[in-house]
Order: structure tokens, then sequence, then C-alpha cells
């Protein structure tokens, strides 16, 4: 029979996980992280997996990245914390209040303890093993199938962000935004202090201002935004508007640029922050509103200009 250790609420009987249930569960398995092949030397370890449960779960709670990197291993400590703050804070929120909800370890062996987590019960890929009389998460278990997760993850959301780049660009040109006469795109995202000149500008909600294009995404986002920098990347990406088009693209190579207005289209291009870690495909867009993708490799040349070729793939939709 096997043997489980529960905390928390009782998760639906004999439901498979689902997209929605392991999106919100995903946030756990990224704070998890560490390379195939890591050893117990240097890791914490602990008297009972209920031990290595609890310590996760109070440093998740409180955000403490050094006993989370205790607890995974000081070596690996730029794999365990990822670059971006944001993102390891968010994470760790969700984990904290994954694992309060409900959490219980399912016996896979007289040393091996699989972590169940959330309303669905969501088998954590990294089992926490008995080695030498003590426990500790075998983390090099589940680390390719963790990378795969997070990467695939990171891409769906660059996808999103540029579908609402599609969105927003068309919004703003619908209105003229600085009283020129002239309806225009956006050539950057964050407006000037006090102009409309991007697509996302601060509004007062009192004020009656109406709200930027891109607000609706930054609202989504704002407890991933906290303490956000500029020029850092979001969910593993980067993204760039682009100006002008190659000779690939249909219509041939021009500007969007005429007289310094942006009238003659509008791109964009989503690539990882690190390749093979954050992403590995990078995409592109234009106002036609077809998305393409490409492993460009982790040493490839900015992408300046959106042309697409033969090389590149179109996205499916839905992604």
């Amino acid at each position: 029979m096997t043997d489980r250790s529960t905390t928390g609420k009782n998760p639906r009987a004999h439901s498979r996980p689902r997209l929605a249930s392991w999106c919100g569960l995903y946030a756990l398995v990224l704070a998890l992280l560490v390379p195939f092949g890591a050893l117990a030397a240097g890791q914490r370890t602990f008297a009972t997996p209920e031990d290595a449960v609890s310590a996760l779960s109070a440093a998740l709670k409180s955000g403490d990245e050094a006993t989370l990197v205790a607890i995974f291993g000081e070596a690996h400590k730029s794999l365990v914390v990822s670059p971006d703050q944001a993102e390891n804070e968010a994470n760790w929120a969700k984990a904290s209040s994954e694992l309060d909800a409900f959490h219980v370890l399912d016996e896979a062996g007289p040393d091996r303890r699989i972590l169940l987590v959330g309303d669905e019960a969501w088998p954590m890929p990294i089992p926490i093993v008995k080695e030498n009389g003590s426990w500790r998460f075998a983390t090099e278990i589940g680390e390719d199938e963790m990378l795969n997760r997070r990467i695939g993850a990171n891409e769906r959301e660059a996808i999103n962000v540029l579908r609402a780049y599609l969105d927003a660009q068309r919004e703003y040109a619908s209105r003229d935004r600085d009283n020129d006469g002239l309806l225009q795109y956006a050539q950057k995202l964050a407006s000037t202090p006090g102009k409309h000149d991007g697509l996302y500008w601060h509004t007062d909600e009192s004020s009656g201002e109406e709200a930027s294009p891109f607000g609706p995404l930054i609202a989504v986002s704002s407890e991933y935004l906290k303490g956000h920098k500029a020029g850092d990347a979001y969910r593993g990406y980067h993204f760039r508007i682009l100006t002008r088009q190659g000779k690939d693209a249909a219509g041939g190579a021009f500007s969007y640029i005429i007289n310094g207005h942006m009238i003659a289209g509008f791109a964009m291009v989503a690539y990882p922050a690190i390749y093979g870690t954050s992403g590995v495909m990078t995409f592109v867009v234009n106002n036609n509103g077809v998305i393409y993708q490409k492993n460009r490799g982790a040493n490839a040349p900015p992408v300046t200009e959106f042309n697409p070729d033969h090389t590149w793939q179109r996205v499916k939709d839905p992604f």
C-alpha cells in the first residue's frame, strides 16, 4: 500500500492534470532547476522527506534565495536562481501558494518520495531520495523535463506578447495621438513621461485618462513586473520593435518610417534572454499578423528587420 504524508485540502479525486492547473504549478518547477548530474555533495540534506518539503516551503514563502541555493547546491546557484529577479519573486510566491493549498508525499519506493502539489495532485518531476541515511531533492532526475517545460511556457508567453503587440499597434494608430493630423504606429514601447508617443503610458484611474494600448498586458503582469528594471527580460524573452522589413518579406525591402513617422507598417522580434535556458525559438511578426519562428542558435546576430525567409516556420494558431 502506498504511504502518503498529506498537507492542505484534498485534491479532486482521480483528476487528471490539465494545462491550466500545470500553468499554476509551473512556478514551483522554476524554483528548482539544477544541472544534470548534480551530486549531493554541497547540497543540503534532511533527516526526513517531510523536513525537506518544510524547508522548501519556508524558503519559498520568505523568498529566501540563499536557502533555496543551499537546498539545491551552491555550485548550481546560476540555475537555481534566474537572472530575472522579478520572475524569481513571482515564481516563489506562486509556488508557496500552491504548496500551502495542498501537497502530499507519495512513496515510490523505500528510498524515494514524489511530491504531489495542488488540487490536481500534480507530480513534481524531482523526487526526494534517501542516500547515506539522509534525504535530498534529486533534481538531476527531472532536469530535462523541467527545462523543456520552462522553455515551452516562456515561448508561449512570447507569442502571446506578439499577439498583444499587433492589437496594441492597431489601437494606437486608430487615433491621432500627437495632434499632427497623421495616424501612425508607435516607434517605441514606453511613452515619454507626460506624452502618448509609445504603446504604454501610466494612467491615473481617477483622472479619466484613456488607458494605453499596452495597459491591459501591464495590468495582468503587475505582480510579475514589481521590481522590474528597464532592459530586464519579460518571461525569459527580450522584445524589440522593428522599423523596416527585408527582401524576403512580402512586398520586399522598405522602411516603415516615412519622414519620421511610422506609417508604412510595423514589426517586432522576440528573442531568448538566455538561449537554451529561457527559450530556444526567436519569433517575428509584422502588421500582416503572421508570426514566424526560428531556432537561430546561441550566437546569432541581432534581428534588425522583419525578413523571414524559407528557413523560418509559421507559428500555428493556436500555439
